[in-house]
């Protein structure tokens, strides 16, 4: 997979001293076996907050978790309190302004997660600014890359179809199943969790033949694979006939196209949902279609 996640490490100076950020940054080229090594590691409903990296210090950054849905909580835990970190300058005037910075195009802001009966008392977390859309275009990326390549099979084989002989078109049935990826980040409120989903659609073939033809041919399922017991005649719920033999092209050949077409929506672990919208793609396959020759015997 092309995913990458950037983490950052920082430490935290004397509070009597403007706070200095300084940042360390990490590229990773894997998504799991991520883990925190930290000594207090906050809880949300009782699952461990899954962050993008090490600790340094005792500031560290919740990035995007990627993989089966961490347990959903409405909040964290009820002794302990979630705050935007706030600077403040060495003559203690007031406070300065909420400590934010940005890692690509993601939005990062600092808080504060204090629970008294715990040592230390308050630790500090990065925590990405982004919406559930937003996280599940990141899912949707990994999902682009796992989606099958589903090549076309027909009957009869491509390079000996017949003209007027109805060819059977489809693909493996066992990949004609949804593709589904969990993005998860931690926020003040709890884990937001958002599942991005391909799910196949249509399959289209396009027979190459242009004008001569009646296609493209349009399919709401992935064929039927053919069998000898079907014979010649039987129908399929995915066919195209041949009216005119491919020796009319310079090469001898139809250049025709397989397509599946995929629908990508995702949902959140609070019931909001949507649609990313549709993703086609394709397979070239070359068609060998011949004129019936009548033998006639005397």
């Amino acid at each position: 997979m092309r995913i990458h996640e950037v983490i950052e490490s920082i430490t935290r100076p004397d509070m009597r001293k403007i706070i200095s950020i300084i940042a360390v940054v990490t590229l990773l080229s894997s998504i799991s076996s991520i883990s925190v090594h930290a000594t207090q590691t906050p809880l949300i409903d009782g699952s461990v907050i899954d962050v993008s990296g090490s600790a340094h210090g005792d500031q560290i950054i919740a990035g995007v978790k990627y993989g089966s849905a961490p347990a959903s909580g409405g909040g964290a835990d009820s002794e302990c309190e979630w705050s935007e970190s706030m600077p403040r300058d060495a003559s203690a005037t007031g406070p300065g302004h909420v400590v934010t910075k940005q890692i690509g195009s993601t939005n990062y802001r600092l808080f504060d997660y204090t629970c008294p009966a715990r040592d230390p008392s308050t630790t500090y977390h990065w925590l990405p600014q982004m919406s559930p859309g937003r996280l599940a275009e990141h899912a949707a990326s990994i999902v682009y890359d796992n989606l099958p390549a589903m090549w076309g099979n027909f009957a009869p084989p491509a390079m000996r179809g017949f003209v007027d002989v109805g060819t059977w078109i489809w693909v493996n049935p066992l990949l004609w199943i949804p593709v589904a990826v969990t993005a998860s980040i931690v926020t003040p409120a709890g884990i937001i969790s958002v599942t991005t989903k391909a799910t196949p659609k249509k399959l289209i073939f396009n027979p190459g033949d242009g004008n001569l033809g009646s296609g493209p041919l349009t399919c709401d399922n992935p064929g039927l694979i053919w069998m000898l017991q079907f014979g010649d005649r039987m129908p399929s719920p995915c066919m195209y006939t041949y009216r005119h033999s491919s020796a009319i092209q310079a090469s001898g050949l139809f250049e025709a196209d397989v397509a599946v077409q995929w629908h990508v929506t995702w949902s959140t672990n609070l019931g909001a949902s949507g649609t990313i919208g549709d993703l086609t793609l394709h397979t070239s396959h070359q068609m060998n279609i011949r004129e019936v020759q009548a033998l006639v015997s005397r």
